[in-house]
């Protein structure tokens, strides 16, 4: 039995050439033996050449036409799987294998809710991780890379075929709602989200707990442009980060107006201090037995033009993002030593200063240069830093603190007890003082377990060999419960609020007056 091939189709497109050549001077030969009354033999050898050669001419340029275009179509469907490949790769987050940010750009634009109606998309959450850079420092950075990894399974295993998940970049994922989901879908949603941090994340480096905020912006408050929705969702997600755990918040027009008097602080802190906008308050600083002052408190403020008196809790932290913290931190350290200068010694005066400013190397430098200058005893300077410095470098506040203290300025740690490893902080860092934050003293008179933290704190302090400042003292019964636990200094409206340089010797005259009577 015969074995059948199969032809390709070069070879039946030339049979097929061949055929249809040999038709035309078959049919030519034939009529002119029928018509002409000649036969076949008659036209002569060129003729019957032609008769043959032409056939295998036209096979041989249809199978060369066939044989081209088989070519011209492969290498387009090569180029449409390059084409491809580089799409997945353009829009595809190489480590996680999740879409990315162009990725999110492209599904917006072919899915607007302008142009698609209810095909459109209705909702964005944008997610970051909580302590990512905890895993980076302490894990490693390959720890932080499986973490992302897995998140991103477990985020495309719970929404698949519900929502679009994208890695924006870093530890930022954005979960896309498409259609127009009911307030109660999306909030289905990003429970389902929120479920998936209550298991611990398995890493090489072990068992990892972390949590998520959640940033939410809805299509129908927004103008329906990626960009805008990212920044609603932004806005939401900076709120959702204040609130501890697992957190979400929804964007709200007062979260944009917020931004714009951010926006509007920050860009005039760029001409108040060469403007001569900001100034400094005292609040004296008393001990507790005595009652007499022992030092004050700088207080930095700002007289805005048109705005008014503006407190720090305002302004510091637009300070502190755009890089002017350090101007006006030196610039705080210079008046205070200068105005302290005129006080009878051994009155001295308090510092705030940022982390940022201890990254900068010439700071400590410019401090003892500022004592110099102002011909200020080097043991009336108490610099107040908060727990919140320890997470900037930790050997060169360390490193800082230590030369500081070594020339005779002394080193408080302010709003102690609401930081992070407190106690480990008091032993790595050279102290002098500890300031107990406020909360705890407008609650605990009526608090027993504040009472006791108080008391906890005041003995922390003893065992460190370091004095105890506590803030926030607004009663005379605050007053008398910190002397019967011990502590050393008191800070509040009872003793004084915040006064000009100009009134400080008025509080000073009136303290030498009463000898060691309260102040009033």
């Amino acid at each position: 039995m015969f074995k059948v091939f199969p032809l390709s189709s070069e070879l039946r497109n030339a049979i097929v050439g061949m055929v249809a050549g040999a038709l035309l001077p078959t049919a030519l030969l034939y009529g002119h033996g029928i018509f002409g009354g000649g036969s076949f033999l008659s036209f002569g050898a060129t003729a019957l050449f032609s008769a043959i050669v032409l056939p295998l001419m036209s096979g041989a340029l249809i199978f060369q036409w066939s044989r081209s275009r088989a070519r011209l179509v492969e290498e387009l469907e090569r180029r449409r799987e390059t084409e491809q490949q580089l799409s997945r790769a353009v829009h595809t987050d190489q480590l996680t294998g999740v879409a990315n940010r162009f990725a999110l750009e492209r599904d917006m634009n072919m899915q607007s809710p302008e142009t698609d109606g209810e095909n459109g998309y209705g909702a964005l959450l944008l997610l970051d991780l909580d302590r990512f850079k905890f895993v980076n420092d302490t894990m490693g950075h390959d720890a932080g890379d499986q973490l992302l990894i897995t998140l991103s399974r477990r985020l495309t295993g719970t929404l698949n075929g519900i929502a679009g998940v994208y890695r924006l970049g870093g530890d930022e994922f954005v979960v896309l709602i498409s259609g127009a989901p009911s307030e109660g879908k999306v909030q289905d949603i990003i429970s389902a989200v929120e479920a998936l941090f209550t298991e611990p994340f398995e890493l090489d480096a072990g068992k990892f707990w972390t949590c998520a905020s959640i940033g939410v912006a809805l299509a129908q408050d927004s103008d329906g442009s990626m960009t805008e929705l990212l920044k609603q969702a932004d806005l939401a997600l900076y709120k959702a980060k204040e609130i501890p755990g697992n957190s979400h918040v929804y964007y709200s027009l007062e979260m944009a107006q917020e931004a714009c008097r951010k926006l509007e602080i920050e860009h005039d802190l760029s001409r108040a201090l060469a403007a001569g906008e900001f100034f400094l308050q005292y609040q004296p600083i008393v001990g507790v037995e005595s009652r007499a002052v022992r030092s004050f408190e700088a207080l930095i403020r700002w007289h805005h033009p048109q705005k008014g008196i503006i407190q720090p809790d305002v302004f510091i932290g637009a300070a502190e993002k755009t890089g002017m913290i350090l101007p006006i931190g030196n610039w705080v350290m210079r008046t205070a030593c200068q105005e302290a200068s005129h006080w009878p010694s051994p009155t001295g005066v308090a510092v705030n200063v940022a982390g940022d400013q201890f990254k900068d190397r010439s700071f400590v430098p410019y401090v003892k240069q500022c004592l110099a200058d102002a011909g200020l005893a080097p043991g009336r300077l108490t610099i107040e830093v908060t727990e919140s410095i320890f997470s900037v470098d930790a050997a060169v506040i360390c490193e800082s603190l230590a030369e500081l203290r070594s020339h005779g300025v002394r080193i408080a740690l302010d709003d102690f007890g609401v930081g992070f490893s407190s106690i480990n902080n008091l032993r790595r860092f050279p102290l002098d003082q500890l300031k107990v934050d406020r909360s705890f003293t407008r609650a605990m008179l009526a608090n027993s377990r504040d009472a006791e933290l108080v008391d906890i704190i005041l003995q922390l302090g003893n065992t460190f060999q370091v004095s105890t400042t506590i803030e926030g003292i607004e009663t005379e019964g605050q007053m008398e419960f910190v002397r019967a636990l011990g502590a050393s200094e008191a800070q509040g409206f009872l003793i004084s609020r915040p006064v000009g340089a100009e009134d400080v010797m008025g509080i000073l005259d009136r303290d030498l007056l009463k000898g060691e009577g309260r102040l009033a």
